[in-house]
């Protein structure tokens, strides 16, 4: 328990490094994004050292999906860290950056959110623990709500073009799962 609580302040400093993008405008606060990735990171590792392990897959079940964790955490940092303009998204803090929607944001809006999810659960089916479920599953609600904010409140003021991107683009389920329906305006 101890560490799905740490990996939720991760969140909290995720969430305080996005209120500065529109309120505060300090570049001071980047230490928060830093900060929060390195919660969720310790929380993650700290629950799969200390957590017991409540059933058991064969082993090539365990290197399947611990393969398709792999995959998924390495889609999630591709569509956080490479498929965006880094500089412009973590460091700089002004107004006027472009919306991205090439690649993977032309598919969803958020697409490091399904990346997380399924690191989570292929990682829960890898190791067998249960409290990996359990953080997943809270810290992909807490992310699903920190994109929330970022879609309604923080990007349509912080990127030229983002209401335009959002009649484009669906919010989180990719556009050939939804057949050009709209989820979430």
């Amino acid at each position: 328990m101890f560490f799905l609580v740490i990996g939720c302040i991760g969140f909290i400093f995720l969430y305080i490094f996005e209120i500065n993008k529109i309120i505060f405008f300090s570049r001071y606060f980047n230490i928060c994004f830093v900060l929060g990735c390195v919660l969720l990171a310790v929380s993650t590792v700290g629950l799969l050292l200390s957590d017991p392990n409540t059933f058991a897959v064969s082993i090539s079940l365990q290197i399947f999906f611990g393969l398709l964790s792999s995959i998924s955490f390495l889609l999630m940092l591709y569509a956080l860290f490479f498929a965006l303009p880094f500089s412009k998204t973590y460091i700089v803090i002004e107004k006027g950056n472009a919306a991205v929607d090439t690649g993977m944001y032309a598919l969803c809006r958020h697409p490091g959110v399904i990346w997380f999810f399924f690191f989570y659960l292929f990682l829960f089916l890898a190791s067998g623990k249960m409290m990996i479920m359990w953080s997943g599953i809270t810290w992909t609600a807490m992310d699903i709500i920190h994109v929330y904010v970022q879609d309604r409140w923080l990007f349509p003021k912080a990127l030229d073009g983002y209401d335009n991107y959002k009649i484009k683009v669906p919010f989180l389920i990719p556009k050939f799962f939804i057949n050009n329906k709209r989820i979430l305006k």
